[in-house]
């Protein structure tokens, strides 16, 4: 099984549009929500996981468009 540790993080290359904070608290909670994702996102270049982050949970790195995030190759 994959997890949070299977995601590449690149964060000069975030642009802040919260595609992965929406998806996450989307698909999780039910409402687009970035307060409620389980990433964070702090400019300029700072994207952590908090504990809200469920570990077998890949979303945010499948819907990232600037490679910001990214789901290492096996």
């Amino acid at each position: 099984m994959k997890n949070k540790r299977d995601i590449i993080v690149n964060p000069e290359r975030c642009t802040e549009c919260m595609r992965c904070q929406l998806i996450c608290s989307f698909s999780h909670t039910g409402s687009f929500n970035p307060e409620r994702s389980g990433i964070v996102i702090k400019p300029p270049i700072e994207i952590y996981f908090n504990e809200d982050c469920l570990p077998e949970c890949r979303l945010c790195a499948q819907y990232c468009m600037f490679g910001a995030l990214q789901l290492k190759e096996v």
